[in-house]
């Protein structure tokens, strides 16, 4: 079961992708899982917005009673983003934070609210700066 999903919903020439925002802007993440092993998730990420850019992700999960604690990497062609995700089992909405990042993205802040509208997708919407 997939608890994490990002995609990005329109084209960007690529060159956005090697900066990482100056000041705050929007940001959609759209994530997919396309397997796992016990409670880790694999597929592709997709960026857009802020930062448009495609790679693919890890996600570590951990149940504590109704809340799904997660810590989602995303690997991208400039660096990795590591995120923090607390999702409500009941409504399937949570909230995200960036925790680092390397190359491009080691300085990068962000936070927003995501939802699982489905067992393999997940959407985070936010800000990054």
């Amino acid at each position: 079961m997939a608890f994490i999903t990002m995609s990005s919903f329109k084209n960007v020439p690529s060159a956005s992708a090697s900066k990482a925002p100056s000041s705050s802007q929007s940001i959609t993440i759209f994530a997919t899982t396309t397997s796992s092993e016990g409670s880790t998730y694999f597929g592709p990420v997709t960026l857009s917005g802020a930062i448009n850019a495609s790679g693919s992700y890890i996600m570590s999960t951990e149940v504590l009673g109704m809340a799904l604690h997660c810590n989602f990497v995303l690997t991208l062609p400039n660096g990795t983003i590591t995120i923090r995700m607390l999702c409500n089992l009941v409504t399937f909405n949570g909230q995200w934070q960036i925790l680092g990042g390397t190359g491009t993205y080691q300085t990068l802040k962000g936070n927003g609210s995501l939802v699982m509208p489905n067992d393999s997708d997940e959407i985070l919407t936010g800000v990054v700066f």
